[in-house]
């Protein structure tokens, strides 16, 4: 169970007439779900026009709140209320409302029942801020007294100061930080929005504008930065919420330079129909129908190389074992475990998906449009396109969305629609066939995906696409030379 991060608590009171308070409490979280710490929160009141700063560690903030009926603390001629921010490092406020010119003392009393400040004052009718410096850690009490009566307000000191201070500011004064905010009645616009900094850099949360009228807890998200060659679009991939991103293209290898990357376009493909590729690729250099576990790490198989071409079985073992999975061991088996140099060109980035996590994608997944996937011809490419969790339908029309035994046909997509589409998180798989030992086949009818997860001896699960049928726990020799997609774990 993920345990959220209580930041800031706002009290903001109904009325004078009423002893209840409405609580805001605000938590963080990421886009992909996680949590997020938070150093700030910026809280404004769109409806009578004022804002404030939540700032850790100093969390609480407390607006207009009565301790006392109206008739009663005019009957005395004053209201003291709550102390802001509280607990406090340097200074703390606290509103005191006169309904007539009074004679004031004010008294800041340890818990231990020491004095260690007081002032003696005359003061105008309205509202004053009374502020309050300690030089000890602890709880303390601000009494304050007229000739009328008395009252007190807690406070709790967890800074390391050198003053014991009380003393009354303008009621014109701006509060630097957090400070008096202003009317608040229920039904209020208010608007949230967080920061967090972290080494120099400051991220901002997603803006949340409501009407307020009870208390509640308030999630604000922050965006979940797209990782380098990767599509801006987040899917779900569990029911435990963990999200991924697409690469930007297939993977590819380059026997030249030894380097591994991402395709420029989604839509890209290398080998051709009736192509002879040569044995281990002699014919060309570069490589994206792969057999399995081929990730180039002398993981233990025996083709482990990209463009090994044979088509013995036993020879494509991960790990020189074929119960072993790719992400078993140490993983290299992977491709992903790769530096990809358009994909961020470290090791370990990047992961192939799990035959669950696949079907995950194209069944499983709740989105608000309910749309996942919809077979389609982008340019003269024919393939399936992924719609992320986010996706709207009013985007783009897609015919008969999250149907698997429909042609490629039923939606016609010209590459000016597909540069739309993908910018809002669309991912495109290509129909780029297969290689049987060095015979490329089936180019733009058939594409198939690896999963990392094995089947049995001689073969593993992938994604089958074909002109009127998709199978995304399909199950194929891993002598086969198919693609690879790779995604990135959105944290």
């Amino acid at each position: 169970m993920k345990k959220f991060f209580l930041f800031a608590m706002l009290f903001i009171a109904l009325s004078a007439q009423a002893q209840e308070a409405v609580t805001v409490k605000f938590t963080a979280a990421t886009e992909a779900g996680g949590y997020s710490p938070l150093t700030s929160v910026m809280v404004t009141d769109l409806t009578h026009g004022w804002m404030t700063t939540l700032t850790y560690p100093d969390t609480v903030l407390v607006l207009s709140q009565p301790t006392v009926g109206v008739g009663e603390w005019q009957g005395r001629n004053f209201n003291v209320g709550s102390a802001f921010p509280n607990p406090f490092t340097d200074m703390s406020y606290v509103p005191l409302e006169l309904s007539e010119s009074s004679d004031v003392t004010l008294q800041v009393i340890r818990a231990d029942g020491k004095v260690v400040a007081t002032q003696h004052m005359r003061l105008d009718p309205g509202t004053h801020n009374v502020t309050v410096r300690l030089s000890t850690p602890g709880m303390a009490f601000l009494h304050v007294a007229t000739p009328r009566g008395s009252s007190t307000a807690r406070l709790l000191y967890t800074g390391h100061g050198s003053v014991d201070d009380v003393k009354v500011i303008s009621r014109d004064y701006v509060v630097g930080r957090g400070g008096n905010p202003g009317v608040f009645e229920p039904g209020d616009i208010m608007r949230y929005e967080a920061f967090l900094s972290v080494g120099g850099t400051t991220f901002h949360s997603t803006v949340l504008e409501q009407e307020q009228y009870t208390s509640e807890t308030v999630t604000l998200v922050f965006p979940v930065e797209t990782p380098e060659g990767a599509i801006d679009g987040l899917f779900s991939i569990n029911d435990d919420g963990e999200k991924v991103f697409f690469s930007k293209g297939n993977l590819q290898y380059d026997k030249t330079t030894s380097e591994w990357s991402f395709m420029e376009h989604q839509y890209d493909m290398v080998e051709e129909l009736g192509q002879n590729v040569g044995e281990d690729y002699a014919a060309q250099n570069i490589v994206s129908l792969f057999g399995w576990s081929t990730s180039g790490y002398n993981h233990g198989a025996n083709c482990y190389q990209p463009w090994s071409t044979g088509t013995n079985y036993y020879d494509y073992h991960a790990y020189g074992y074929y119960q072993f999975n790719l992400e078993d061991q140490t993983g290299q088996a992977d491709w992903g475990y790769n530096a990809i140099v358009n994909g961020g060109n470290t090791e370990n980035l990047w992961r192939t998906l799990t035959t669950e996590e696949w079907a995950y994608v194209f069944e499983s997944r709740d989105t608000p449009s309910g749309i996942r996937f919809a077979k389609a011809k982008v340019g003269n490419v024919n393939g399936v396109i992924l719609l992320p969790d986010d996706w709207s339908g009013s985007y783009f029309n897609l015919n008969f969305p999250n149907t698997t035994n429909v042609y490629y046909e039923n939606n016609p997509i010209s590459l000016e629609q597909w540069e739309m589409i993908e910018q809002y998180g669309a991912v495109f798989l290509p129909a780029a066939g297969y290689r049987l030992g060095i015979e490329i086949n089936n180019t733009e009818s058939s594409g198939h995906y690896w999963s990392s997860s094995h089947y049995f001896e001689d073969r593993a699960n992938c994604v089958s696409i074909f002109d009127s049928g998709l199978y995304p726990q399909a199950i194929d020799f891993i002598f086969n030379g198919f693609s690879v997609r790779l995604v990135q774990v959105a944290h």
